[in-house]
């Protein structure tokens, strides 16, 4: 029954999130290494270039010398020496390139040539948006709800075939405006501080192949990192919701919060699993990786058990699993969707993971965080 509290009368609950592995939202826009930023690779700092700070200081400067800074943004061909133009040109104009930066990030990834790809920001503080965690919890309650009912691989390729492509739970929620998760509500995290991100060197590895492809360089929140958000159901009394949603129901012992959070665990859970095992066959001898899932899985069933939070995977790196409700099928059934939608499907499939380059080491993946109830419920 749904808690007799007056719709928004409750704040909703205030969920701690820590990154267990560097997690990764893109805003879009990438830092070149002529001219986006400067790389110390003595300090291993990655100084972040401010333009107006940069055009101040050529403003100071002679006319040819603006021209060759021009000449080494717009070179047409990038070669390796190309790269250290900009740092030498900085030195050779007795410039600071340290005073010139917005922020300055330290890593040990082996910067060279690459574009960073940028994290999501508000100004220059990063963050994790709402709608980032409500999308992962919405396929967390898709599955959920779908592992209670029953799928079929019938009713997979039928969704697939629709215009809309894969399964975004309209049959289950309603859609636009009578989409009942519009009574959740989550909100952004807190702003962490601009020198509070790193940047990490991620490949695609084969499981099969054992090789990786051409590493991407991304800009991230670093793991260990605690953030703040909250988790609201705002549903009254007088929308008459099915029981099965009886979570949404604003109720002031935070009961719907703490069911989506073990819905979302449970998920996650699944795929942990599925993973691991996965792992185990094609990747033996990777024991960093490995281990790192089966602290994840650890970490799953203690919330499974005291009921407090969640394993959820969010941002960059996920797989199609991630974010399907396809592990619901039988490994067979997947093939069969995967030569479907691919036409052409290896085993197992997808047959490429996201991993952080540590130097020919891979022992985490991008993406995950724990969620743990906070004591404060206000």
């Amino acid at each position: 029954m749904p808690g007799s509290g007056v719709k928004g009368m409750y704040k909703g609950l205030e969920v701690v999130l820590e990154t267990a592995s560097p997690v990764h939202i893109g805003n879009g826009s990438r830092l070149s290494p002529y001219g986006g930023y400067v790389f110390d690779d003595k300090e291993g700092i990655v100084y972040i270039l401010d333009p107006d700070k940069v055009d101040e200081a050529l403003n100071r400067l002679p006319e040819k010398a603006v021209d060759e800074y021009v000449e080494i943004l717009t070179a047409q061909k990038r070669t390796p020496r190309n790269f250290y133009l900009l740092k030498n040109f900085f030195s050779q104009w007795k410039i600071r390139y340290q005073d010139l930066a917005m922020a300055s990030v330290r890593t040990d990834a082996n910067i060279k040539n690459e574009e960073i790809h940028q994290m999501i920001k508000s100004g220059t503080r990063p963050y994790i948006p709402g709608s980032s965690i409500k999308g992962a919890i919405r396929t967390a309650l898709i599955y959920s709800h779908l592992k209670e009912g029953g799928y079929t691989v019938e009713q997979a390729l039928s969704t697939i075939n629709k215009p809309r492509g894969f399964y975004n739970g309209s049959e289950i929620f309603g859609v636009s405006d009578k989409d009942i998760l519009k009574y959740l509500h989550v909100s952004d995290t807190n702003l962490l501080a601009p020198d509070e991100v790193g940047i990490v060197k991620t490949v695609r590895f084969h499981l099969k192949k054992k090789k990786t492809g051409i590493p991407i360089t991304k800009e991230v929140i670093p793991e260990k990192k605690k953030l703040y958000f909250r988790l609201q159901t705002k549903a009254d009394a007088s929308k008459n919701l099915h029981e099965k949603f009886s979570y949404l129901y604003s109720r002031e012992d935070f009961q719907g919060e703490k069911d989506i959070l073990y819905r979302l665990n449970q998920f996650t859970k699944d795929l942990l699993e599925s993973e691991l095992d996965l792992f185990k066959r094609y990747i033996s001898g990777m024991n960093g990786l490995i281990s790192f899932y089966e602290k994840l899985l650890a970490a799953a069933k203690t919330f499974e058990k005291e009921k407090n939070g969640a394993v959820m995977r969010i941002g960059s790196g996920k797989t199609f699993y991630d974010n399907t409700v396809t592990k619901l099928l039988s490994d067979r059934e997947i093939q069969k969707i995967a030569k479907s939608v691919f036409k052409k499907a290896d085993h197992p499939f997808p047959v490429e993971r996201t991993v952080i380059d540590g130097g020919n080491v891979y022992d985490l993946s991008l993406g995950w965080v724990l969620l743990n109830i906070d004591g404060r419920e206000t």
